[in-house]
């Protein structure tokens, strides 16, 4: 009878064990948001971007597209104030 046992204290001992975390490389094509939440707290007019680059700079509570492009970079501001709250993909 303390096989079953031993077997599933085994089992639960092996589910909390550490497992390594997976690395995601940067896919060519996508949009890297981290790198630019450094211009959080930046006034937009301070700020430029390569010409290359798919960017979207709107306010806050400016209405835009719901069309998703994992390229674009998404630069969001206060309208009143223009500074730069957050920065995200799509």
């Amino acid at each position: 009878m303390r096989t079953p046992l031993l077997i599933a204290v085994a089992g639960l001992a092996a589910a909390c064990a550490p497992t390594e975390r997976a690395v995601v490389e940067p896919v060519s094509g996508q949009c890297n948001a981290e790198d630019a939440r450094s211009l959080i707290g930046s006034h937009v007019g301070a700020v430029t971007f390569a010409p290359d680059k798919e960017v979207r700079i709107v306010c806050t509570t400016c209405p835009t597209t719901k069309d998703f492009r994992p390229d674009r970079l998404n630069v969001r501001f206060d309208q009143e104030t223009g500074i730069i709250q957050s920065v995200d993909c799509g």
